[in-house]
């Protein structure tokens, strides 16, 4: 006992001693400062192990026991459960997620990082959940930080975060296999296998298999015809190192394989089918010094769409300085490297340099402050684009673009229980290289789609009011944040309207869509019941008010729903447990290509349920059914095809 107890004190201390940065927290014992704050905490937003509550961002933790109860079979259904995130489930394997509205086809607002490892896929700025490298039941805790926050979390934040904390492998063993098998032929398969090496290192090795039925009704003819139709499958490979090489250096090897086929909604308002494959690898390494806490890590990623292939380097180095008993700085230095190719020939690049600094200051007991700035230099580059005599050439992507993103939060412990946070914020979310540089000829039609290199990042403001009380006799709490947010030069994306160009053609090119503003609020509540219950609700409210240019089909102003509530229930008693969720949205409209045109289409005010009963005649094993759209068989609410139900049968087995 006083060994694990010194063991979570050591842990504490260490992790008070870091400040942000995504690799550090990878390194951190969860377990140990889960068990001494006596629930999930994060190291993320401030690099010192804090609840949720205490962080000077607008946070929600999802715990691994939650994401087991969900009865989900990916992130997005995850999310769904837990959170007031806006989920657009477009098919059976393609959704968008998107934070305080503005939801539309492939977007671009949300940096998603596994163990600090940028995930989401740069050709549209977009997040392919079925290619994220990582199963269910190896995931500790999934971070959801609401606002923009680049500064904090890294490029491209804009308006939110979702970072996702893999079972460190140098602490935790997990040794685990599901299978699942449902209507709609659903078929899958995981398994997650770990092992100690050396003194005070391990390894982990996951992989993954899913297929099953399209959804049927929705397709237009034209998407037929491209057999956007066919059924959807994914597989992946993961593996995860991290090894002590001597005291206080830590080094850490992770490489992963990720293939989906399946159905996209694209900006364009259309439906097509891909094989996506992307490929990743990382070195990185931790290194307690006498002139503080020094990081790098070096990434490197592929991905291959078919007509579109992109590489993405990525190298990170930070050195955390602990001055005095109130305060840490963080300097630190980024380089990445963004490069998309096409079969024409056409090659479009951007080398990013960063520099960053970030302040936590201890002013009393009571009160916190957290700065953080962040420099992004951006020189854009491109070849095979002509002599720019009709459309845009290779001169007009020689271009420098200079971008200052900062997060700023103060926290005030007023009481025991009760918690306020007050913030404020600049995201910056950089043109995609499919809007900088895309050559498609449509083929079919008179249409090209030319990418365009003079696009301006988007600049995201954020302005934020929060509340946090831990109630004790519900062993839960309470908490209502409000915002405002303004989202300045956003861009109509791939989905303009067409034009004649003298020369060229009819083409479509991105250029400004507006701008809008967006404020609300997000209400929630947690606890427990006598007899093993517990429970959670959950409330957002954003009203998105722009003017915007009517030549995009991203209809950022609609493509969210105004009102948005969760709800779940709980019960378990020995081996036995039964889990409900519901979720209510109010109405919301996103342009759909329809076989005689571009419609706005809505989806009317609808409410989704899903269940799960688990039954554990023994430790390591577990059934479950679960349950996937519980009140209708089929839903006729969605912008693109119908939420179709789907019931389930799962083993899990921990070896």
């Amino acid at each position: 006992m006083t060994h694990t107890l010194n063991r979570m004190r050591a842990a504490l201390l260490a992790g008070a001693a870091l400040v942000p940065l995504p690799v550090a927290a990878q390194t951190m014992d969860y377990g140990a400062l889960e068990a001494l704050f006596g629930e999930p905490v994060t190291a993320s937003a401030t690099g010192k192990p804090q609840r949720a509550s205490d962080a000077p961002v607008s946070m929600d933790i999802i715990s691994a026991e939650q994401i087991r109860r969900s009865g989900a079979r990916d992130i997005p259904g995850v999310l769904q459960r837990y959170t007031t995130l806006d989920v657009m489930q477009n098919n059976a394997n393609d959704a968008n997620v998107a934070v305080r509205g503005m939801n539309t086809p492939m977007t671009p607002r949300l940096l998603v990082l596994v163990d600090g490892r940028q995930v989401y896929v740069d050709d549209y700025g977009r997040t392919a959940w079925a290619l994220v490298p990582v199963e269910l039941a190896e995931i500790r805790q999934i971070e959801v930080v609401k606002g923009p926050n680049s500064a904090l979390f890294g490029f491209n934040a804009t308006a939110g975060v979702i970072n996702i904390i893999t079972f460190n492998p140098a602490y935790e063993r997990v040794n685990t296999g599901t299978l699942r098998s449902g209507t709609g032929q659903y078929r899958e398969a995981s398994v997650i296998a770990s092992a100690p090496v050396g003194d005070g290192g391990g390894v982990r090795l996951s992989a993954g298999i899913r297929s099953e039925d399209t959804w049927s009704n929705g397709f237009t003819g034209g998407e037929r015809a491209g057999r956007a139709d066919r059924d959807p499958e994914s597989y992946r490979l993961a593996a995860t190192s991290l090894f002590r090489v001597a005291d206080g250096v830590q080094v850490g090897l992770d490489a992963n394989a990720s293939r989906s086929l399946g159905t996209l909604y694209h900006p364009g308002a259309s439906q097509f089918w891909t094989d996506q494959r992307s490929l990743g690898f990382r070195g990185r390494i931790a290194a307690e010094t006498s002139f503080g806490l020094l990081e790098s890590s070096v990434a490197h990623s592929t991905m291959d769409i078919g007509f579109l292939r992109q590489n993405v380097t990525v190298v990170q180095l930070s050195d955390t300085l602990k001055i005095g008993a109130a305060h840490a700085i963080r300097p630190s230095a980024e380089y990445r490297r963004n490069q998309m190719s096409l079969p024409s020939g056409q090659r479009v690049a951007y080398d990013v340099f960063s520099a960053g600094m970030m302040w936590n200051w201890a002013i009393s007991d009571q009160l916190e402050s957290t700065l953080a700035g962040r420099w992004d230099q951006m020189q854009l580059e491109g070849s095979g684009y002509g002599d720019g005599s009709i459309l845009p050439g290779d001169a007009d992507y020689d271009r420098s673009i200079g971008t200052f993103a900062y997060n700023a939060g103060l926290v005030w412990k007023a009481t025991p229980d009760d918690t306020f946070r007050l913030a404020a914020a600049r995201g910056i979310g950089s043109p995609s290289l499919v809007d900088l540089g895309l050559i498609l000829p449509i083929l079919g039609t008179p249409l090209t789609v030319v990418g365009n290199p003079a696009l301006d990042p988007v600049v995201v403001d954020n302005f934020e009011l929060g509340w946090t009380r831990r109630i004790a006799a519900i062993s839960g709490q309470v908490g209502a944040s409000v915002f405002y947010q303004i989202n300045n030069d956003l861009s109509s994306s791939v989905s303009a309207q067409a034009r004649f160009v003298p020369g060229a053609g009819v083409i479509s090119s991105p250029g400004k869509a507006g701008s809008t503003d967006v404020y609300g609020v997000d209400l929630s509540a947690r606890g427990e019941l006598p007899q093993g219950f517990d429970w959670g609700l959950g409330y957002r409210l954003a009203q998105v008010d722009g003017d915007l240019s009517t030549t995009s089909s991203l209809a950022y102003t609609t493509g969210s729903p105004l009102h948005l509530a969760t709800a779940r229930l709980g019960w378990s008693a020995g081996p036995i447990r039964l889990d409900g969720f519901a979720r209510y949205q109010t109405r919301s409209s996103q342009y759909r290509l329809r076989d005689d045109g571009l419609f706005l289409v809505t989806a009317s005010d609808q409410v989704w349920a899903g269940m799960r009963a688990a039954w554990r005649p023994v430790e390591r094993l577990e059934f479950a059914l679960e349950a996937d759209g519980v009140v209708t068989e089929q839903q006729d609410a969605g912008i693109t095809l119908e939420p179709e139900r789907r019931v389930y049968l799962s083993v899990r087995v921990s070896f």
